[in-house]
């Protein structure tokens, strides 16, 4: 997305992948590129989970990795002298200082059959703005949900929160929108496509895959 690419787009209801168009190939080219061509990370990284990256940065066995804003306050419980030197970027774009990024975070639902489903959807909304949203936040080291509790949270931050928020505001992107994505994340398409690059496939030969197998999840 850094280099004008999108997973995938969507045209009169339809979505069709486009992770393998000439932007979104050049973007994974220069990603992946920083641990084939510049060592810039370690093989090993290829299968870690968050845990994983976080536990090496704590053992300071890597210098830096991609989280999110509730990691620092780990890091000041579990190695005060590292959290001193701590120094946050947002993730550069291609052409502008902000790239996108996903999304996401703890969700709340309603299901479809309950006998209640307007009294549901207040309690969505009790839990997910005004001082609960801020409560939340506090105790999670999570984002809240909306731009106004944020900006209080931003307040009485540091500055490793400014930059997190910068990044969520600024480069904050959502996955297609579409019940098929579920099946692409289970199917672990996108970890795949980096993975399969770094073992040594061509990064179009390797978009060329994912695009075809999420294709066949969205005309499912």
């Amino acid at each position: 997305m850094g280099a004008g690419g999108e997973i995938a787009e969507e045209a009169d209801g339809t979505w069709t992948a486009t992770v393998n168009s000439p932007e979104a190939v050049e973007g994974l080219t220069w990603y992946t590129d920083l641990a084939l061509k510049h060592n810039s990370s370690t093989a090993a990284a290829t299968t870690w989970v968050e845990t994983e990256a976080l536990a090496e940065f704590l053992q300071e066995k890597v210098p830096m990795f991609i989280t999110g804003s509730w990691v620092p306050a780990t890091i000041r419980a579990d190695n005060p002298e590292l959290a001193e030197k701590l120094v946050a970027f947002t993730i550069p774009a291609k052409d502008s200082p902000v790239a996108p990024s996903f999304l996401g975070g703890s969700l709340m639902c309603r299901f479809t059959e309950t006998q209640e489903p307007e009294l549901a959807f207040e309690l969505i909304k009790l839990v997910t703005t005004g001082d609960f949203a801020t409560r939340w936040a506090e105790e999670t080291n999570y984002f809240p949900g909306t731009i106004e509790a944020m900006d209080e949270v931003v307040a009485g931050g540091d500055e490793l929160t400014a930059v997190f928020a910068q990044q969520m505001t600024e480069g904050g992107k959502t996955v297609p929108v579409t019940p098929s994505w579920g099946k692409i994340e289970g199917a672990k398409t996108m970890s795949t496509l980096v993975g399969t690059i770094l073992e040594g496939t061509p990064v179009q030969d390797a978009a060329d895959t994912a695009a075809a197998e999420m294709d066949g999840f969205f005309s499912e």
